[in-house]
């Protein structure tokens, strides 16, 4: 019996040196803020056959280099607040720049869209450790006083471990307030722009997919690249700005570079 006892004690202590080895291993790691710049070539304005290169904001938070959250480049601004083993949830953010009239002959006798930005939360739940399903819920403020929904499911694979692709659909709901600011024409606006008067509603405003590919040159800085193809759907499509002026068809090609900092806790 004794002999048995000291057999389990020994056994016990064989499993505990694995957890113990990573534990030590295994040290808390530190927040690192991602920042960068880029410049992708997208339609001039939502629902326009134009297009112009344009710069934008690389931005990320989050503890370690090598994150277990992929990340596409149309997603949100807003880090992640609340995670489990394979879901988070965070905040959600984007800015909406002006829409000007004098920017575009096909925006004339429309009136300007004032700047301004949404606000809200994210849900991530990975499927499978290759597999994230997204959905991004915000209200807008100042442009336009609708609810916004973003839906995405990504699959991704690191080749290697500098090389990883990224492949998914979307799907973009909005309410009316939003179809409206973009892709209304008043009874005012009709006489101004020669458009004939529309006043849309919500629902489903565009279906499309989004591709990237991103190279890490060192574990801290890498370069991305990316195409999005967007069909707008319903109201939207319908608009007289679109159909006379601008195409349904909707194309955004992006490059970027970004490098993480480690803000030391």
């Amino acid at each position: 019996m004794r002999k048995f006892a000291t057999l389990c004690a020994a056994f016990g202590l064989v499993l505990s040196l694995p957890a113990a080895a990573l534990a030590q291993e295994a040290p808390k790691e530190n927040w690192n803020l991602t920042l960068g710049i880029g410049i992708r070539a997208t339609p001039k304005f939502l629902g326009s056959k134009d297009y112009a290169a344009r710069p934008y904001p690389v931005f990320g938070l989050g503890r370690g280099l090598a994150s277990r959250w992929w990340s596409a480049q149309d997603d949100a601004i807003g880090p992640g607040l609340i995670e489990g083993r394979n879901w988070r949830i965070g905040a959600s953010g984007a800015l909406l720049w002006p829409r000007l009239q004098s920017s575009d002959a096909a925006l004339r006798g429309l009136g300007d869209v004032r700047f301004g930005f949404e606000a809200g939360a994210f849900g991530e739940y990975y499927v499978m450790p290759w597999l994230r399903a997204r959905a991004d819920i915000r209200r807008g403020f100042l442009a336009h006083d609708a609810f916004v929904a973003d839906l995405k499911l990504d699959a991704f694979h690191t080749f290697g471990d500098k090389l990883t692709f990224g492949f998914g659909p979307r799907l973009s709901l909005v309410g009316s307030d939003f179809n409206r600011r973009y892709f209304g024409v008043s009874a005012a606006q009709s006489v101004a722009s020669g458009l004939a008067a529309f006043r849309p509603g919500g629902g489903l405003q565009s279906a499309g997919a989004l591709a990237q590919v991103t190279y890490a040159w060192t574990p801290r800085f890498r370069t991305t690249g990316y195409a999005e193809y967007k069909r707008l759907l319903g109201d939207a499509a319908a608009s007289p700005l679109v159909r006379q002026r601008g195409s349904a068809d909707q194309f955004t090609f992006g490059l970027s570079s970004s490098y993480s900092f480690d803000l030391g806790f």
